[in-house]
């Protein structure tokens, strides 16, 4: 248990082509996670994990993965129902809570959680699973619909332009900004909080994964 370890929760957010997914690609080139369990419901990070439509498969390669590594995604059917996103998302949470030490990326937030409603791992992740050296990253276009829990506790807010209010207004709460910041960002720019120090910065990136930030200015 790694009890020392300081809470690593990343809420991306942004709508289709914002950047949002170039951003956490850069990010995962960068850290290099060693293991890391990955929730693809539109199969696009095939660059960083083998993928799985089996969670038996996916369960035993994570417990028994020589050298402790582990690099696994999970790839939805296209036709599945919502029973099957629950029950999916509520073993994976239970699977990264109990490896530990490893990086869990969920794509899409709102497919498997609701503004006062997410499994109780998940809930318990969020708010401890630094204890287990658990980094969380979740990513929506729709953060007025995900678990307002999860964006309390979020460490690191990257947010891209949101075409709707009830979703500017979720994120600039939390980053104590204008909705109207949000609204005014050109695609492929951003927004990023971090609540160590309490700091905002603004920025830019390329499709290539270049990055211009600077600190934030109203």
């Amino acid at each position: 248990m790694a009890t020392d370890n300081d809470a690593k929760i990343w809420a991306v957010m942004g709508q289709s082509g914002t950047g949002k997914g170039l951003w956490i690609k850069r990010e995962l080139r960068r850290l290099k996670p060693k293991r890391i369990i990955i929730l693809d419901p539109q199969d696009e990070y095939g660059e960083f994990a083998s993928p799985f439509t089996s969670m038996a498969d996916m369960t035993r390669m994570v417990v028994k993965a020589p050298g402790g590594g582990f690099r696994v995604r999970y790839v939805f059917p296209k036709d599945c129902p919502q029973e099957h996103f629950d029950k999916v998302f509520s073993h994976v949470c239970q699977l990264a809570y109990m490896a530990g030490n490893c990086t869990l990326l969920v794509e899409e937030l709102s497919n498997f959680t609701k503004p006062s409603w997410a499994p109780p791992m998940w809930r318990r992740m969020c708010n401890s699973g630094r204890h287990e050296g658990v980094h969380v990253i979740g990513c929506s276009q729709y953060p007025a619909q995900v678990d307002k829990a999860f964006l309390s506790n979020a460490t690191l807010v990257h947010c891209g332009w949101l075409g709707e209010e009830p979703h500017r207004k979720a994120i600039a709460q939390r980053m104590n900004i204008s909705p109207d910041v949000i609204n005014d960002l050109p695609d492929l720019h951003y927004i990023e909080w971090e609540r160590k120090g309490r700091s905002l910065k603004s920025g830019v990136i390329t499709t290539t994964g270049r990055i211009k930030e600077k600190p934030f200015s109203a």
